[in-house]
């Protein structure tokens, strides 16, 4: 019997600090409870903002890489970043518009983005799976990515890490970069605790080049973009050649007024439109007063007659 009240004692006791503990884990932060952050190794060493960091890359055919940039496929390097190396490492670059951007310019001085875990899906540096190396090449301060990351850290934004590093490939200059964390599976580990979960990053469609340095049209009657071919214009908007006006709308040159508006100046009226002023009337119409009617038309009353055929006055 003693033994049975002794299990029902531990039972009880067991109940009651499982209960004890979750309490505390839903009520955490309400008793002044703060979530054990998770450091990873490359926080504080890439991305220490006290220096400029080197990060070198080894790779073969540096040129033919570069060739294939548009495509944006990867290829295998290694990588020194502060004297540590990587190898096995995917290497491809990166961009949207900055791409075509750099070929305009004739540079090959690309934005790139490494995969550490590219070819091997346990390998990283740190703990960093992916970095991006931004070129910075349309900001001549080479300042504004690097204070506005670091404004939205210090709003308390989970924002990626970064840092200027100069980099070099196969022992050549390249440049001064900015890495950047890539928001990807070390990212969210490093914020959240976990990187599982749904992770999303939206496609430009703001009329810029897509990847294929193909332009995106806007949507027709958005951001002053023309209309298809058929469309009718919104009002307070010029219709192009071939459109017909909305109602209220002043007709392009050379267009056909719809009906009831008002033909602008050297447009022929429509159909049942009183012409404007100094405008010919159309065979059928009543020309307005002051204007001179058309062949075989019938003036309004107080009108200048004209000639009639053989050279007499009309009574």
């Amino acid at each position: 019997m003693s033994t049975h009240k002794r299990l029902d004692r531990i039972c009880i006791a067991a109940i009651l600090a499982a209960v004890l503990l979750c309490l505390l884990v839903l009520n955490g932060p309400a008793l002044g409870l703060q979530a054990l952050q998770r450091t990873l190794g490359y926080e504080s060493r890439l991305f220490d903002t006290g220096r400029v960091h080197t990060i070198d890359i080894l790779i073969d055919d540096w040129e033919g890489f570069l060739e294939g940039c548009a495509a944006e496929e990867y290829s295998a390097c290694s990588v020194v970043i502060d004297g540590e190396a990587s190898v096995g490492v995917g290497l491809r670059a990166k961009g949207n518009t900055s791409l075509t951007t750099v070929a305009s310019m004739d540079s090959d001085r690309y934005s790139f983005k490494l995969e550490f875990d590219h070819y091997d899906s346990s390998q990283s540096y740190y703990g960093l799976d992916k970095l991006a190396l931004n070129n910075l090449i349309q900001d001549n301060t080479m300042l504004k990515d690097y204070l506005s990351y670091r404004m939205m850290a210090a709003f308390g934004v989970d924002a990626p890490l970064c840092s200027f590093a100069f980099l070099t490939v196969n022992g050549e200059d390249w440049g001064l970069y900015l890495a950047v964390e890539g928001v990807e599976d070390a990212f969210l580990q490093r914020n959240y605790g976990s990187d599982s979960g749904e992770l999303y990053k939206p496609d430009s469609q703001s009329g810029g080049m897509n990847a294929g340095g193909q332009g995106q049209a806007e949507q027709p009657g958005k951001g002053g973009g023309m209309f298809a071919e058929g469309q009718t214009p919104a009002e307070g908007q010029t219709p192009a050649e071939g459109q017909t006006p909305a109602e209220g709308q002043t007709p392009a040159e050379g267009q056909t007024p719809a009906e009831g508006q008002t033909p602008a100046e050297g447009q022929t009226p429509a159909e049942g439109q009183t012409p404007a002023e100094g405008q010919t009337p159309a065979e059928g119409q009543t020309p307005a007063e002051g204007q001179t009617p058309a062949e075989g038309q019938v003036p309004p009353g107080g009108q200048m007659q004209g000639t009639r055929p053989g050279g007499m006055e009309r009574p």
